[in-house]
């Protein structure tokens, strides 16, 4: 069995990531955008708008460091939307639509979630 040590660095990981993220699609949404091939002037927008959703969890991930019983709840919801965001990026993927470099944070998703599901498995009382 894994340790203590081992599950906060997950969700300190977890936490980096989404906050990392957010802060580029916050202050540099047009590196995020040209990956994907989006050169809409108001796609921005949309993209910081997202940071909201990807900062939130960033905070989520942060607080199950804090305290991994009371905020248990955030590692399920999480599951469900690290895989939402990697089905979502999975069909443009796969219709080839999109690149994998644009789908690579959609596969790092994917195997976090993976990992929380481990973690919830192992941890479950």
């Amino acid at each position: 069995m894994r340790n203590n040590a081992y599950d906060k660095a997950l969700f300190i990981v977890a936490a980096a990531f989404n906050l990392g993220t957010a802060a580029i699609l916050i202050f540099r949404p047009d590196i995020v955008l040209a990956r994907l091939g989006i050169t809409d002037p108001m796609a921005k927008l949309l993209a910081r708008s997202m940071a909201s959703s990807v900062t939130a969890w960033g905070v989520a991930y942060a607080l199950v460091v804090v305290n991994p019983v009371r905020f248990r709840e955030f590692v399920r919801l999480g599951v469900f939307s690290k895989t939402l965001f990697f089905l979502i990026y999975a069909v443009p993927f796969f219709n080839h639509t999109i690149s994998f470099t644009a789908f690579a944070p959609a596969l790092i998703d994917l195997i976090l979630a993976g990992l929380f599901v481990e973690y919830l498995y192992r941890t479950r009382h």
